[in-house]
């Protein structure tokens, strides 16, 4: 199992706000990102971003990610772990 962080991108309006994240998985991490973010909100749309998550004036989707090794990521207390 490799370990990550990364950021779910979440947009309100002209707003853009980013959540640090860690999560540990085995499939590709683009794939994992989207998987929480479309545990955010609510129905998949196409954005100029790529597919975005959208409930009423927010929306949210996957964002950046990083491979660290496990010793980082155990360090890491300030970020949340999720999980699909």
């Amino acid at each position: 199992m490799k370990h990550y962080i990364g950021e779910i991108v979440t947009m309100f309006s002209e707003s853009e706000v980013n959540t640090m994240v860690k999560f540990k998985t085995d499939i590709d991490p683009d794939l994992y990102l989207e998987a929480l973010a479309s545990k955010f909100w609510g129905k998949p749309f196409e954005h100029e971003k790529g597919d975005m998550y959208d409930f009423g004036d927010k929306a949210t989707c996957g964002g950046d990610w990083q491979e660290v090794d496990a010793k980082i990521y155990n360090k890491l207390k300030i970020i949340q772990e999720l999980r699909t």
